[in-house]
């Protein structure tokens, strides 16, 4: 690939990169989130009970990012930091109810890019095999930089039931 077809590449993938962190962020704020907060709270919803090092692997962070996210949140009640009585050492992280409500709350939004794909997949039969190799490209890709341990762990996810 040349220098302008890898320029026009990472335009569209920034574009795109913008439409979803822009659709996240408004729907966020409108609950009173911000975007990394709603995900933190996501990912201590779907893992239960979880560990900071954890939440930073899940969220591609650094640890010292998840605790200032975790710090306002704890400031809103939205999540509690615990220790086990066995190993004092390791805080794990749970959400309050006030937390499972907003995570509630934060599923009552649709994307305007999940309404997009949905509308091209219903075009045709090509379109529907084109994003299925598309799903599996995005992994492979995720797979390579990021690692197996986080493919694996978006891969398994499943809303639990409360």
């Amino acid at each position: 690939m040349d220098s302008i077809q890898t320029h026009k590449l990472m335009n569209y993938m920034r574009g795109t990169y913008k439409v979803l962190e822009n659709e996240w962020q408004k729907n966020a704020r409108e609950i009173g989130l911000t975007q990394a907060e709603q995900h933190v709270m996501w990912i201590v919803y779907l893992e239960n009970e979880v560990t900071i090092t954890r939440i930073s692997e899940i969220g591609l962070w650094d640890v010292s990012t998840v605790m200032q996210v975790l710090k306002r949140l704890k400031n809103k009640s939205f999540v509690k930091l615990e220790k086990k009585a066995n190993d004092r050492r390791v805080s794990y992280v749970s959400l309050t109810d006030e937390g499972l409500e907003k995570v509630d709350d934060s599923t009552q939004y649709s994307y305007s890019v999940m309404s997009y794909l949905d509308e091209y997949r219903q075009k045709s039969e090509e379109n529907a095999e084109f994003l299925k190799l598309m799903y599996q490209f995005q992994l492979n890709f995720n797979k390579h930089f990021h690692g197996s341990e986080f493919v694996n762990w978006v891969e398994k996810q499943k809303l639990p039931m409360r």
